[in-house]
């Protein structure tokens, strides 16, 4: 069993989110408190961006700057390997803590050893259970229901209960170290969204359960590090495909590609 020097490390990827930051960096520092050690780690994508000019207590931060736009998971392997936790926590830049009861997550880990991810909940701007935050595995058949409005992952992510799923989305996602390093992190081939699914997919293969765990709470912005909302429908539609490629052979990858054409021609 590895040593590690930290509890908790705390992972973000700060791509263009400058006000975003401050907030999250700040709620971390009010909402963990010294009840346990723990540290930031920030990859700086961004070339422009000059994270150490920010106002924020770096008492507890680690800088990478990167300075190259990687991807999400890319850039979150990078991060892992600098952790000293004993668990990691995956935040997106955009996201506060809202509740102060982060011990009730690693407390989950603690009673069940076959759990592999625990995903926090989610709200979102309009202070309502974030869509998508959690959910079931991805079929052709869902991607049909969901553009009629209708999923069977709703109910999941509504929940108010502790809730055994297939996955939870990579905004707010506590994995342990040792198995983020078993797996080889996030697959590097997708750019942007999708990589949190296949992790979890990866994990479950393992025998192991990913838990959706509303009682720790986050605000999200959701996705204001895009200005470019067509860029990031690509990246969107560019990871499903690859997500649908490698985990459900080259028959749906063909359909989801014809999905897509048909979508966009709307």
């Amino acid at each position: 069993m590895a040593e590690f020097s930290k509890k908790l490390s705390i992972i973000i990827i700060p791509f263009r989110s400058v006000g975003h930051l401050e907030r999250c960096v700040a709620s971390i520092y009010k909402k963990l408190g010294d009840s346990f050690s723990w540290e930031i780690i920030l990859v700086n994508n961004d070339k422009d961006q000059n994270i150490i000019s920010f106002p924020m207590d770096f008492s507890k931060i680690k800088l990478l700057d990167h300075k190259k736009n990687v991807g999400f998971g890319t850039g979150i392997n990078l991060g892992a390997k600098l952790a000293e936790g004993e668990f990691l926590l995956i935040l997106n830049p955009d996201t506060e803590i809202i509740t102060d009861n982060i011990s009730k997550v690693f407390d989950e880990f603690s009673k069940d050893d076959k759990i592999g991810i625990i995903g926090g909940g989610i709200l979102d701007r309009k202070n309502q259970n974030q869509e998508w935050s959690a959910g079931k595995e991805l079929s052709l058949y869902d991607l049909a229901r969901n553009n009629l409005g209708v999923s069977r992952s709703e109910s999941i992510w509504n929940s108010s209960r502790k809730t055994e799923c297939d996955w939870v989305a990579g905004t707010v996602m506590f994995i342990k170290k040792d198995l983020f390093e078993k797996l080889g992190g996030f697959d590097e081939k997708f750019f942007m969204y999708f990589e949190d699914m296949d992790l979890c997919r990866r994990v479950r293969q393992l025998g192991k359960k990913i838990i959706f765990f509303p009682e720790f709470k986050i605000f999200h912005g959701s996705g204001e590090s895009y200005e470019d909302k067509r860029l990031q429908k690509k990246h969107y539609y560019d990871s499903m495909e690859k997500y649908f490629q490698k985990n459900h052979g080259w028959l749906s990858w063909i359909i989801v590609k014809i999905f897509r054409k048909c979508l966009c021609k709307k």
